[in-house]
């Protein structure tokens, strides 16, 4: 895309031997140009010109076609076997792994049932949009303030390793979870894909607060992120 003159898409750097992923002792690289004025981390999710650039660049990216292989949706929920088993993890009788397995356990009890109507809920709505699935476009998959590069006279957009096939309210689902704005797109789809999302989220912390952890920084961020989809009522 990049080559085709989509100058906002920030791509791996090829290598005189024509290749991106290199190995250095052992290890995959990949090296990305240096943005001496990223300021991406900060990056203000509430400014409305910001969020019309990004609008404006996905639906051309939307646009755009690509030969080599990318993946397709197929609007499963490939995490939903681990929020099982995190869930009865975090409510069985194995010993406490940290400081917030207790917590975590009285959580998950209190919202057992939103959680049961989350994945009834997300079941349904990805048999809708199996059944009419629209357009597939090549989408981004997380239009986020930390993969945005906010530049003049247009912003860059980092990490396309989530690329995929699908249609375009995959984009549109996170531009409204992260900018709150997104352009009129059928409803059945973006409710699948915020779904999703929250339902993969609420997997990540469950697996992470039922395996050892010690409370340090990112365990108190991780709590207070599934705070934003399992309430403390």
């Amino acid at each position: 895309m990049r080559s085709r003159g989509m100058s906002f898409v920030i791509s791996p750097l090829v290598g005189r031997d024509g290749r991106v992923v290199h190995h250095v002792r052992g290890l995959p690289v990949v090296v990305f140009p240096y943005l001496e004025s990223a300021r991406a981390a900060s990056t203000d999710s509430t400014d409305d010109g910001l969020a019309s650039q990004l609008i404006t660049l996905l639906e051309a990216v939307h646009r755009a076609g690509v030969s080599a292989r990318v993946p397709v949706e197929d609007f499963t929920m490939p995490f939903d076997g681990a929020l099982v088993a995190g869930l009865h993890r975090a409510t069985g009788t194995e010993d406490p792994q940290g400081p917030y397995s207790e917590k975590l356990a009285k959580l998950v009890i209190r919202n057992w049932d939103y959680i049961s109507q989350l994945r009834a809920a997300a079941a349904g709505m990805a048999e809708a949009c199996a059944a009419d699935r629209g357009e597939l476009v090549l989408t981004h998959g997380d239009p986020s303030p930390a993969n945005v590069v906010p530049e003049k006279p247009v912003p860059s957009i980092l990490d396309w390793g989530g690329l995929k096939w699908a249609p375009a309210e995959r984009d549109w689902a996170a531009m409204r979870r992260n900018f709150g704005r997104s352009p009129r797109c059928a409803p059945h789809r973006l409710r699948f894909y915020e779904l999703r999302w929250a339902l993969s989220e609420v997997t990540e912390y469950v697996t992470r607060f039922t395996r050892s952890h010690h409370g340090d920084p990112d365990d108190q961020a991780m709590w207070q992120r599934l705070g934003n989809y399992l309430p403390e009522r």
